[in-house]
């Protein structure tokens, strides 16, 4: 996978907030997800992997609970609820208490049985995903917002399946100010598409946005560019093979992470003559290993950092 696109801000550098390392923990959890015939593989292990993260955070930080006016966190143990205020975080349609820092183990089963309905048997299968991973409590800290990949500049156009040629957009909206950093990984590179690669150095650690502000990214129509003051990249999706499975990392903090090395996309041969013409070009990226290295160690300093995870999968026509 690649993605390719073509070219289309003050910010105060603060020491990070502390986060403990006793704050971490370390829990497991599993899910069973039908594998029915309307669903690919990919989509079935997809909607499994989600919810064996849901069981993990869970069991470690206890279940959301809405009674009346009132939230509560079940202690899925005990059954024991505690009323509580806390924000929470979002995955699915999910609201869980803490964040995913790394995962450590995933294992996904094909599992085989047999359903009767009127008197009729037929097969069934289901993917059982068990799932290992480290993970911090969600705290007052943690800044909120909503994000979505979109196939074309309008909020409504929300989409996670894309296929070769198809326009990547990205809807963000956060209650709080802070810096805004994206990055699209296929296991083996981690492209930075946000802050736009013609920002200045300083920028890099993250784009500025205000609180309450609706923005769009990789548009570039006047009304979403100027809320940024930047010219912007417009990216097109490719893949590599039939179907790509790639996750996109939607990192958000009050104040700025420390800055990713990069280097300029390698894969070239991704792009056709007539593409590199146009003014196509490859974002920076730094490898997987890299890339995860340095986002464990800013989830494990930074308190005020939240990061969304969005799995998106790219065709061939």
């Amino acid at each position: 996978m690649t993605i390719r696109f073509y070219f289309i801000l003050s910010a105060i550098l603060i020491a990070p907030h502390l986060f403990s390392q006793n704050d971490l923990v370390t829990v497991t959890g599993e899910a069973q997800v039908d594998w029915t015939p309307e669903k690919s593989e990919i989509h079935v292990k997809r909607e499994a992997e989600d919810a064996a993260t849901i069981d993990a955070l869970e069991r470690a930080f206890g279940r959301m609970v809405i009674q009346g006016n009132s939230t509560y966190l079940k202690n899925i143990n005990t059954g024991k609820l505690v009323e509580t205020n806390t924000i929470f975080n979002s995955i699915g349609n999910s609201f869980v208490k803490g964040d995913v820092v790394e995962v450590l183990h995933t294992r996904f089963e094909e599992i085989e049985g047999v359903a009767e309905m009127e008197g009729k048997k037929s097969k069934t299968r289901a993917i059982r995903c068990t799932i290992r991973l480290k993970a911090k409590p969600v705290t007052e800290m943690t800044p909120d917002f909503t994000a979505s990949t979109l196939g074309c500049p309008d909020p409504g156009c929300r989409k996670n399946d894309f296929k070769d040629n198809d326009p990547l957009f990205l809807a963000f909206q956060s209650p709080s100010s802070g810096f805004l950093s994206v990055f699209l990984d296929d296991g083996k590179y981690s492209q930075q598409l946000l802050p736009y690669s013609k920002m200045a150095d300083p920028f890099q650690n993250g784009i500025p946005v205000t609180a309450g502000e609706d923005y769009l990214f990789f548009s570039k129509e006047k009304k979403f560019t100027e809320k940024i003051s930047t010219e912007c990249d417009e990216y097109v999706m490719a893949a590599e093979s039939p179907m790509d499975q790639l996750r996109m990392y939607i990192l958000f903090s009050s104040t700025p992470l420390n800055k990713l090395t990069l280097v300029e996309g390698s894969r070239t041969d991704m792009l056709t003559e007539k593409e590199k013409a146009s003014g196509y070009k490859l974002p920076k990226e730094a490898s997987s290993e890299d890339f995860q290295r340095w986002l464990i160690s800013n989830q494990q300093r930074k308190k005020d950092l939240r990061v969304m995870r969005i799995d998106i999968t790219v065709t061939k026509r």
